[in-house]
């Protein structure tokens, strides 16, 4: 039996307080989305969409990056297809492998995303402070660096 430290500790812990504050973040974008034409967007889709870059990358190198099945990625990819927002295009190389490329209505999706994005951190500036979060986010990314 666990006792109530550890566990409050773990609740404190690094990977826990980044969970969190994702699953946060994606509530608040799925709320900001619920007025715009990608209101159907479900998580996972919007993961793989976001997953792209803005590049076009094949499903396996998606299915990779995301830690899911290939057969998990090719039915999100083809929901993203029924949005309009991602086309599949063969590649010259390999008659076998398709890329998932973003469409103009995905261009559209990525801008509102952005804009989405900058709501979503000056809620988190007004919490927290401006200079406190450029902060986190230079410390989260000298961490992958």
């Amino acid at each position: 039996m666990s006792k109530p430290n550890a566990n409050a500790k773990l609740s404190q812990s690094l990977k826990a307080l980044l969970r969190e504050n994702l699953l946060w973040i994606e509530k608040e974008q799925q709320r900001l989305l619920q007025d715009s034409p990608f209101a159907n967007a479900g998580q996972a889709e919007i993961r793989l969409f976001a997953a792209l870059r803005g590049e076009s990358k094949t499903i396996a190198e998606l299915s990779r990056y995301l830690g899911i099945s290939r057969q998990a990625a090719h039915q999100t990819v083809h929901k993203l297809i029924g949005h309009g927002v991602v086309e599949l295009q063969p590649m010259k190389d390999n008659r076998r492998e398709k890329m998932v490329a973003i469409t103009e209505r995905g261009q559209m999706a990525r801008s509102l995303t952005a804009k989405h994005f900058r709501q979503i951190e000056a809620k988190v500036a007004k919490k927290i402070g401006k200079s406190e979060l450029q902060q986190l986010k230079q410390l989260l990314e000298s961490n992958l660096e």
